[in-house]
């Protein structure tokens, strides 16, 4: 029987493209509350192991779940505890004015709350009446967050996702995600390359390097293995030589 605390679960996850191996004996476990850092370079397999969390990739081996639900086979009513921001984002319904947008996408979740939107839309300078595809990349990925958090779900599975804001903009939604654990008890996982901003957010890291993960644990001693002379991106420096 899966731990009703576990949200996360990655068992002996392999993936391929072609002869090229993505992932190899994958294991991780995330815990009810836990803000997880996902580190790793360009190329480290980050999003593929995201996607294969989410259920958008068939695994070669291993299996992925969530809510100790298959991910390959995720029933509706997980999804919906579920707010996901994808590392780039798709012009697929530009045409959309942003407010018909999100209240199209507001239309699939049971729990929608439109206060909550508007009141991002508005604290992000997001103009609701512009078209989605005339918005900068930055203002593309804050609709994006907005999305994810319309249904205040109970996972986030964040890839990448302040790579085009600008600092403030990057703290403010920093300290979303953190009054959102503190208030919801949300589980996250965040993927970014930015050691910065993982320091201010996550409590527990899981480090990719070669296609395995290695290291997953606590932030704090991970520093005080190497040092606490030494900041985060100098550690992840040392540790991908």
């Amino acid at each position: 029987m899966e731990s009703n605390d576990i949200i996360i679960r990655l068992e002996k996850v392999s993936k391929s493209y072609g002869n090229k191996q993505v992932l190899k004996d994958i294991d991780l476990t995330v815990r009810k509350g836990t803000i997880m850092g996902l580190v790793g370079k360009n190329g480290a397999g980050k999003t593929t192991m995201i996607k294969s969390l989410l259920g958008l990739l068939k695994l070669d081996s291993g299996k992925a779940s969530l809510f100790g639900e298959d991910s390959w086979d995720l029933p509706g009513e997980v999804k919906q505890r579920i707010g996901y921001v994808p590392q780039t984002q798709y012009n697929f319904n530009g045409w959309m004015r942003v407010d018909v947008m999100l209240e199209y996408i507001g239309a699939f979740y049971e729990n929608w709350n439109i206060d909550r939107v508007n009141e991002l839309t508005e604290k992000w300078y997001i103009d609701k009446k512009s078209r989605y595809r005339d918005l900068s990349e930055g203002e593309k990925q804050k609709v994006a967050i907005i999305a994810a958090m319309g249904h205040q779900p109970e996972l986030y599975i964040l890839d990448e996702p302040v790579a085009s804001l600008d600092p403030v903009a990057r703290r403010d939604f920093i300290k979303e995600l953190i009054d959102i654990n503190l208030d919801r008890g949300s589980t996250m996982l965040f993927s970014t390359h930015i050691t910065s901003d993982l320091e201010r957010i996550a409590a527990d890291v899981a480090l990719l390097k070669d296609n395995e993960i290695k290291y997953v644990g606590d932030l704090s001693a991970l520093k005080e293995k190497f040092g606490e002379q030494m900041n985060l991106e100098d550690i992840f420096l040392e540790i991908n030589r």
